[in-house]
Formats: structure tokens, C-alpha cells, sequence
């Protein structure tokens, strides 16, 4: 039934308990994980030519995006180890909730399962959740909202 996982992390402590989710479903049915990290450069970043902290150079800030992102996969790793479960990881540049839907469908996921950063209220109708929007824009796979 479930073969193939795509966990979306961003680090955080709900993507961490999803990354367990993720790890003990996998280990049930014997399924791949493929972890995700989206790195998300703001428009306000990208077109910019002089950047917070004084840089000049939108390729420092891709730098430190991408040491980012390999944290990220340190900190999520161990878990599917542990687990001693088959993953794989990706990182990918792109609007987040977008990126997750399109990498989903590259790896045929059946599974997509992310954590719930808790936006509250007047962030979430401002600004809507990544979660949120991976939920609605996804139709023909179910997504595991771990909080």
C-alpha cells in the first residue's frame, strides 16, 4: 500500500515528530523515504544586490541557505537510520508548498507526511501555512499533518 514517503522538513520540533511518523510507517510497510528541504529564497533576497549584513551578493545568501538546509538533513537523518529505514534526501529551491507537490509527484509518492509549524491565527490568514497549502493542492495522495 505505501511504498513510496516524501517527509517535507524544515528542522523544525513538528518536522522532527513527523520525521518519527514518517520513520515508523516506513518501517511497517517496508516503504522509501525521500526527506525534502525546500529551500525558499524571498523575492525581496533574490533581486536584491545589497543584502542584510552588508553583503553584496545574492550567492552568499544561497550559501548560507544551503549550509542551511544541510543541517537540516543532520539533524533529520539519524531518525531514519535509527529506524534503519531506506531515505534518500533532496533539497530543492522554490516556492515551498509548490516545490513539496511537484517533488511528490516526481517520486511517485503515495505518502506525503510534514510537520505543522502552529502559525498562529492571524499569521496563518495572513500569510497561510505551508501545510496548508500542500493539503489543498494535493488531490490524489493523502498527507500526514503531524503537530
Amino acid at each position: 500500500m505505501i511504498q513510496r514517503i516524501l517527509l517535507a522538513t524544515d528542522g523544525s520540533e513538528t518536522a522532527l515528530k513527523a520525521t518519527r511518523w514518517a520513520a515508523e510507517l516506513a518501517k511497517k510497510y517496508g516503504a522509501r523515504v525521500t526527506v525534502l528541504h525546500v529551500v525558499h529564497i524571498p523575492a525581496a533576497l533574490a533581486g536584491s544586490t545589497v543584502l542584510p549584513g552588508g553583503a553584496t551578493d545574492v550567492a552568499v545568501v544561497t550559501r548560507l541557505m544551503e549550509q542551511a538546509a544541510e543541517g537540516v538533513l543532520t539533524i533529520t537523518t539519524p531518525l531514519l537510520e535509527e529506524a534503519q529505514v531506506e531515505y534518500s534526501t533532496r533539497v530543492e529551491y522554490g516556492h515551498t508548498a509548490e516545490t513539496i507537490v511537484k517533488v511528490a509527484n516526481e517520486e511517485g509518492a503515495d505518502l506525503i507526511v510534514m510537520g505543522s509549524r502552529g502559525l498562529t491565527a492571524a499569521s496563518a490568514l495572513l500569510l497561510g501555512s505551508v501545510s496548508h497549502k500542500v493539503l489543498h493542492a494535493v488531490h490524489d495522495k493523502p498527507v500526514l499533518i503531524v503537530r
